[in-house]
Order: structure tokens, then C-alpha cells, then sequence
């Protein structure tokens, strides 16, 4: 076995890890010029979502889409894994949709000034949430949709019970955050806006220290280790999640370059992060280009924290090293730059690697951080960004 070429494929798997989790951060800063210091965090709680859904729900949600699918005559085939395809499709919808919403929850009720109409929101929500909690307006609503979709019973009771508890509970928290925090202020600089995202960092360490435990978990079948196979090409072993994992990043590379290109969301992003109130005044609607760049961002670090959880295991400190490798690669990419970012990344797993290897292990994470500093002694922008002169 050819051990460089071995470590070099190890150091481009972790690497992507890096770069995913890079693409969040820079995303935000590139658009918004806020570091954002949660990013690993809300990757931690989607990775710790899905172990939830994985573990608690799945295997009644396979019960639940067989009498459901075969009631409308459809019947999943074996060969491309029939009701756990189906179920693990649908865990990760709701996934990514829940930390969708989470980024631009974050971004809307953290990180904007608070106004009356918000202070509604905030009210008619909890009270919403509240409301649906009780016994005779929860059968009500619920009984209603089980009449219209008797087929999906299953799915309609886990989704309802689902979205009960986390309205009430999840908005009125992030009312406590935003209340408490960036309330008073009319004009956030930009200081205390990253100050805030150091608070929702620690933040959701501690919901999910409360939840899930210090301990270390394993995500199921079919993302447990034990569902890879290890293949073999020229005589280098590679398991089949360390393939997926580059893999992925290689689809979401592509997808970010045809979504800024051609599409107007992509476009409207390009224009925000270039001079904002150009993009106000030509009518772009700036504040919702904000809460999509969180939305984004935050589905990036779902799936980077996802891949971590699957390759490692996952707890509250499961994105706390790849989070702060991460930063340190987008820097030395540029915090302007997207492919700096994967680029970054793919750098410092590949260096410390093979330093790690050759070396010494102890001293593998100073290293990575040693050659940001002299990558960044040389272009003090990044790699692959442009350094910028404001004059006043």
C-alpha cells in the first residue's frame, strides 16, 4: 500500500469536512460581514437532530410508510432498499428543513433590532404553540387532517406533535435570547453582532448538554460505520463514506457555482455582499437575502456536521475541533472566497496529515494552525481572495 497516497486521500476526507463547514462561514461573512461563531454548533444540532429522528422515530416511520404506501398501492422495490430508502429520505428532509429554518431563525430573531411587529410575532407564536398544546384544540386540528389523509396517519401525528413542542418552546427561547440581547440596540455594530453568535454558540452547547449528554453517541444504520463497506483502488483502502463525503462536496461545489451564476436568489447574494445599499436601492430586498445566506449557510453545516457524525461520533464536542480548523482554513482561503474555503480545507487535512504521520500526532493540530500563519504572513487576504483598501 502506497501510504502517501493513503494519507493524502484521509487528509482530502477531513479536509471536506473542513471546507463544508469553511463554505458556511464564509457564505455569511461574504454577504453580511459577520463571523459567524455558532456555525459549528448548528451543525452540532442537526447532527444530534438526526440521531433523534434516526433512532427514536425511524423505525416506526418505516411501520407507518408501510401502511401507509401500500394502502395508495404503491410498493417500494427491494433492490434500492424499499421503506428504509423512503425513511431515510424523509429524516433528511426534515433535517435540512428544520436547519434551514434555524439559520434564519437566528438570523431574524437574534441578529436584527427588535420592533413591534416582531414583539407579535413573537406573542401570536407562543400563544399558537400554547394553544395547540391543549387537548381539545390538538384533537380538533389533528383530527381534521386524519379525516382528509387518512393514509398518512402515521406521519401526520409524529410531524404534529413534533411542531407543537418546538414553537412554543424553541421561539420563545430565541424571544429570551433576542430580549435580552440584541433588543436595546437600534444599530448593532458588527463586534457585538459576533459577540451575539458567541452567545447562540454557547447556547445551543447547552441545550444540547441538556438533551443529549457529554457522551458519545453513534448514528444508526444506515449512517452507523458499520453500513460502509471498505473498497480497494490500487491497492489503497478507502471506505465507501470516505468516497461519499468527497463526493458530496464535489455536487455541493457545483451546485454553488450554478446558484450564484445563474440563479436570482445567487445573484441577489453576489450584489449584497458587494456594496449593500446598491442592491437596496436597485430593489433588492436585502434583509430577506440576509436570512436566505443563514438559511444556506446553516443547511451547509447540517450536512458537514452529519458526515462528522457518521465518520467519528457525535456529542457536544463532535464540531468544536472541525469548527475552529474550519475558520482557520477559511481564513487562509479568504473569508471572501468560496473555493478558498474547499481549498483551504483539502490544505489542512492533507498537511496535517502527513505531519501527523512523519512527525508527531501530538503536534499535529499546532501544525495546521502553523501553516496558516505562514500562508497568511505571505497573502495576508487568503489564498484566493483580494485584498481591499477602504478609504475614509
Amino acid at each position: 500500500m502506497n501510504v502517501n497516497a493513503y494519507l493524502i486521500i484521509q487528509g482530502l476526507v477531513v479536509g471536506s469536512i473542513y471546507g463544508l463547514i469553511a463554505l458556511g462561514v464564509v457564505l455569511i461573512y461574504k454577504t453580511s460581514e459577520v463571523l459567524n461563531f455558532a456555525h459549528g454548533n448548528m451543525g452540532m444540532i442537526a447532527a444530534f437532530f438526526s440521531y433523534t429522528l434516526m433512532e427514536k422515530y425511524m423505525p416506526k416511520m418505516m411501520e407507518g410508510l408501510a401502511g401507509s404506501l401500500s394502502g395508495i398501492g404503491f410498493m417500494p422495490g427491494e433492490e434500492w432498499g424499499g421503506y428504509l430508502a423512503i425513511s431515510f429520505i424523509v429524516v433528511l428532509a426534515i433535517v435540512f428543513i428544520v436547519a434551514f429554518f434555524l439559520g434564519v431563525a437566528i438570523e431574524f430573531f437574534t441578529l436584527r433590532p427588535i420592533t413591534k411587529w416582531k414583539v407579535l410575532f413573537f406573542t401570536l407564536l407562543t400563544l399558537a404553540g400554547c394553544v395547540l398544546s391543549l387537548p381539545v384544540p390538538k384533537m380538533v386540528v389533528f383530527g381534521y387532517f386524519i379525516s382528509h389523509f387518512p393514509d398518512l396517519e402515521f406521519i401526520i401525528r409524529f410531524l404534529f406533535n413534533m411542531t407543537t413542542f418546538y414553537i412554543y418552546f424553541f421561539f420563545f427561547l430565541f424571544f429570551l435570547v433576542e430580549f435580552f440581547t440584541m433588543g436595546p440596540a437600534k444599530e448593532p455594530t458588527q463586534l457585538g453582532l459576533i459577540v451575539v453568535t458567541i452567545g447562540m454558540w454557547l447556547i445551543l452547547d447547552g441545550v444540547a448538554s441538556g438533551f443529549f449528554g457529554t457522551q458519545d453517541h453513534a448514528l444508526p444504520h444506515p449512517l452507523g460505520p458499520e453500513s460502509f463497506k471498505i473498497v480497494t483502488f490500487w491497492g489503497i483502502p478507502v471506505s465507501q463514506l470516505e468516497l461519499i463525503i468527497i463526493a458530496i462536496t464535489l455536487i455541493l461545489i457545483v451546485f454553488l457555482f450554478f446558484f450564484f451564476r445563474y440563479s436570482k436568489a445567487g445573484t441577489a447574494m453576489r450584489a449584497t455582499s458587494q456594496v449593500e445599499t446598491a442592491a437596496r436601492l436597485m430593489g433588492i430586498k436585502t434583509k430577506r437575502v440576509f436570512a436566505l445566506t443563514w438559511g444556506i449557510s446553516s443547511v451547509l453545516g447540517a450536512i458537514a456536521g452529519i458526515l462528522a457524525a457518521s465518520k467519528f461520533f457525535i456529542n457536544t464536542n463532535t464540531m468544536l475541533f472541525p469548527f475552529l480548523k474550519a475558520f482557520a482554513a477559511a481564513t487562509m482561503g479568504g473569508l471572501t472566497s468560496l473555493p478558498g474555503a474547499i481549498i483551504g480545507g483539502w490544505i489542512l487535512g492533507v498537511t496535517e496529515n502527513l505531519f501527523g504521520y512523519y512527525i508527531s500526532m501530538d503536534l499535529k493540530t499546532p501544525f495546521a494552525f502553523l501553516v496558516i500563519v505562514i500562508v497568511l504572513s505571505i497573502r495576508p487576504s487568503g489564498l484566493l481572495s483580494k485584498h481591499y483598501v477602504k478609504k475614509v
